[in-house]
């Protein structure tokens, strides 16, 4: 290995187990042909997919070219490539549904798919080629935009809910194009990449070499101010990231703390897209209110339902509704669910649903050889219905009764066999589980096989 090859090796054995097998977000440019070259060197190209999203949005022949380019180059890496292609307009389409711009729209169609692709191949992680100037030129942004001091550390190098690594934001542009260089290897270069129209454009072409003709170390400085404001977050990470987050946490807050929070729970669901800042004004007038009521603006939709905040991003539902899996019949097996969520069997006495592997007060006792046919976990649907000791319930109105707001009861996991909802699994997003009456009895828990679903 080289030292480019030593650093990174480091760095993702810090970040995924050596089993990992790994998805890499693949453009053809040279940050992530990098990425893809270093995979295949020090992880096993056996271990490594690449996957290119064609979003159709330049000349024919320009991504003609940067696709048989990246075939070329997967082919020298012994690493398989996956093209997938966009339907014509689909990205303007999505930009003018969601009122956040092209980029955004195209960044939220590349990462479904990415995270198709992830579930199809079986692999552990998706891997991009984030890198240190990325990392600045987001923290620019953000300061362009007026965001908080709060609100810079804008990119994290593992996000656990998308399954999502970026092991190279440390390294530089200049370091990515010596070690292709060394190896003999030839990137694309996107045209839009000069187009002034993007607001990254101007500060990667623009406002950063003027900023560094003036201040050279300037990057070096930015990464410190962002490190500090992570270290002031870092204490409420872990209160953000549950699910529900309640208004009651806002009390006794300054306007500056209330807005990390809520900047805090937007980057654990658009870690890549900026929070409008009309959008935030009127999350916080909505929070000092305390009402139930729904804001949103740009794809996203903050809810304030029964004293609890939530944040869901409504193009995410067709994952939901798209899933399902067969119960593992063995012991130590699990199954990742959208959401964060993990299914896992064990060989105790419970079938439940929690939000800590460690919490087994939610639990739900099933005796699964009552089940007919194959069951079936998946998330819930409209007009779905279930048998309960008073008569059969709209899973529907059985959630809202619960208190689960409408914009999270499509993402509520249930069970089914071919009689029907077995199942329904409330308390993940605050409210109960509850079973259908075949299941109702008195045995004791550990006559039955134990699974859990929790948050992962």
């Amino acid at each position: 290995m080289n030292s480019t090859e030593r650093a990174f090796s480091e760095k993702i054995k810090n970040l995924i187990s050596g089993s990992s097998t790994v998805l890499v977000a693949f453009s053809g440019g040279c940050d992530s042909l990098a990425l893809l070259a270093l995979c295949a060197r020090t992880l096993g190209k056996e271990k490594v997919n690449a996957v290119y999203v064609n979003h159709r949005l330049r000349e024919a022949d320009e991504l003609e070219k940067e696709i048989e380019l990246n075939r070329e180059n997967c082919h020298k890496l012994g690493i398989s490539l996956i093209v997938r292609e966009l339907d014509d307009g689909e990205v303007k389409n999505l930009a003018a549904k969601r009122g956040g711009g092209t980029e955004d729209a195209a960044r939220h169609l590349r990462y479904k798919v990415l995270e198709e692709e992830r579930q199809r191949t079986g692999s552990d992680w998706i891997l991009t080629a984030h890198h240190r100037q990325d990392h600045v030129e987001t923290i620019l942004m953000r300061l362009k935009s007026g965001s908080p001091s709060v609100t810079l550390p804008a990119i994290r190098e593992k996000d656990e809910k998308r399954h999502l690594v970026r092991p190279i934001l440390d390294m530089t542009r200049s370091e990515l194009e010596n070690y292709n260089t060394g190896l003999g290897l030839q990137w694309s270069t996107d045209s839009t990449n000069s187009d002034a129209r993007f607001t990254r454009n101007l500060i990667r072409n623009q406002a950063i070499p003027e900023i560094q003709a003036i201040w050279p170390d300037f990057e070096k400085s930015i990464l410190v101010l962002a490190e500090t404001a992570s270290d002031r977050n870092e204490s409420l990470s872990e209160t953000i990231f549950s699910i529900p987050f309640s208004l009651k946490d806002f009390d006794g807050k300054t306007v500056s703390e209330r807005m990390r929070i809520i900047y805090l729970l937007w980057d654990s669901v658009f870690p890549e897209t900026e929070l409008p800042m009309t959008l935030l004004s009127r999350v916080l007038e909505a929070v000092a209110d305390g009402s139930d009521c729904t804001v949103g603006a740009n794809g996203a939709i903050f809810t304030i339902y029964h004293g609890s905040l939530y944040l869901t991003d409504p193009d995410e539902n067709e994952l939901y509704n798209a899933f399902r899996a067969g119960l593992p019949e063995c012991n130590d097996c699990e199954i990742s669910l959208p959401g964060n969520m993990v299914f896992r069997s064990g060989n105790a006495a419970v079938r439940y649903l929690s939000r800590t592997k460690e919490d087994a007060t939610l639990s739900l006792h099933m005796d699964s050889s009552l089940f007919q046919g194959k069951a079936v976990l998946r998330f819930a649907s409209e007009g779905d219905r279930i048998r309960l000791k008073g008569g059969w319930k709209n899973v529907g109105r059985l959630l809202q009764d619960m208190g689960i707001p409408a914009v999270l009861r499509c993402r509520v996991p249930v069970l089914e066999d071919r009689e029907g909802i077995c199942a329904v699994f409330g308390a993940i997003y605050g409210g109960k589980d509850r079973i259908c009456v075949k299941f109702r009895t008195s045995l004791a828990p550990n006559d039955f096989p134990l699974y859990i679903v929790s948050k992962g």
